[in-house]
């Protein structure tokens, strides 16, 4: 009797040990979606797991990779950046992780990487990788220097109308 019990708790933990070990295989364990609206608009990608629910930091990873597969096409491709309203939009990328449960599979589950971090962005305009956050911060700042930008121009269109 004690050998079957011992024999059933060795079995079980090396089970969950190796299941533990896994590595992750795209169309078997997960797969992405890619979806891209518009040149100005940036794209979606979602890596959607399918069989068991990764780590955090196992799913961060995964994302990362894509992101860079994903941002490598578009560079190859050409659409970096497309030129709207005589002003130079890159293309940028976000993703994330989600798992979809077996039992309501119309409603995925969104894994979180980090406490309050949910989502990575592959910007166009560098080419690296960085947190949701830091993309909104990178926004804000592009937006001011366009601001900066425009002010300038119109303060030396009047000096030049105020010249001639």
């Amino acid at each position: 009797m004690k050998k079957l019990v011992f024999v059933i708790v060795f079995t079980l933990t090396f089970i969950a040990n190796a299941s533990c070990f896994r590595e992750f295989v795209e169309k078997i364990d997960y797969f992405v979606e890619f979806k891209e609206k518009s040149p100005e608009m940036a794209a979606v990608l979602h890596v959607n797991f399918i069989s068991i629910p990764p780590e955090s930091k196992e799913a961060e990873e995964i994302v990362k990779q894509q992101l860079k597969i994903y941002g490598n096409m578009i560079v190859s491709h050409n659409k970096v950046f497309a030129i709207v309203k005589k002003k130079t939009k890159y293309k940028n990328i976000i993703g994330s992780a989600w798992y979809i449960n077996d039992i309501d599979p119309a409603n995925p589950i969104k894994i979180k990487f980090q406490k309050d971090l949910a989502a990575y962005v592959w910007l166009g305009k560098t080419r690296k990788i960085v947190t949701f956050p830091n993309y909104m911060y990178f926004l804000k700042k592009e937006r001011d220097n366009e601001k900066l930008k425009s002010k300038i121009a119109k303060k030396q269109l009047q000096e030049q109308e105020l010249k001639d």
